[in-house]
Parts: structure tokens; sequence; C-alpha cells
């Protein structure tokens, strides 16, 4: 029998961008021309941020990032709990989050939402590994 965890590498996609006050972005990967398995989320909040951002991982087949608005796409977190976005204040917080995505062609983005008056700096990754 082979051991095919050995033909597996993991991918970081980080994504970067500032959401301004009141307002919402979209941060969207290169295509992902691979099937892969995503492993886990990662999204920073800044001092002062008091929940005001809200972060939502998205996988989809459509490279768009409309300037507002949710991007087309599916939230990672929306099948499992209350709300599907991640939030905080000062704090750093790594989800592990594994769901398989055996098509070729996928996108993953970050959607910000900024209910704030004050701009807010996005800073999150997914982590991948390919298969």
């Amino acid at each position: 029998m082979t051991d095919l965890s050995k033909h597996y590498h993991s991918v970081t996609i980080p994504f970067k961008g500032t959401c301004s006050a009141n307002s919402e972005l979209t941060l969207v990967s290169e295509r992902l021309n691979f099937p892969y398995r995503t492993k886990k989320i990662i999204a920073s909040f800044a001092l002062n941020t008091n929940h005001t951002l809200q972060i939502v991982p998205i996988l989809s087949y459509d490279p768009s990032a409309p300037a507002s608005g949710r991007p087309i796409g599916q939230s990672l977190f929306s099948p499992y709990g209350q709300v599907d976005y991640l939030s905080g204040d000062d704090e750093h917080e790594e989800h592990i989050h594994e769901i398989y995505v055996t098509s070729i062609g996928s996108y993953l983005k970050i959607y910000a939402n900024n209910f704030d008056v004050f701009d807010h700096t996005v800073d999150a990754q997914i982590h991948i590994e390919v298969l």
C-alpha cells in the first residue's frame, strides 16, 4: 500500500487590506487549479476593533470582488454555527476547519464588513493542503 501523505503539501494563502469605515472589502486568492483540503483559518484583529469588523471566509468558483455586498460563494462557516463570521478585539484567532474541495478552479475569498466609524486592517490567512 502506498503512503499518499507524502504527496501532500501545505500552502498558506494570506489576505491583507484595509476595510474603510462603514464599508466592505473582498479579497480574493489566485485561481486554485487543484483539489485541496482547508486546514486552518486565521484572523487577527487590532486593539480597539471592538468586534466591529466581521471576517467571512468564502469558497467560490467566481473571481469577482464586488466593491460592496457579499461576494459570490459560500461561507466556509455557514453550515455549522449561529454566525458565519469571525470578529474580535486585540486577538489572533486560529480555527481548525477542514473541508475537501475536489473541483478544480476554485477561489478562496475573505469578505470583511466594517461597522465602525474607523478604518480597520484586514489580516487573515487560510491554510490549505494540496491533495
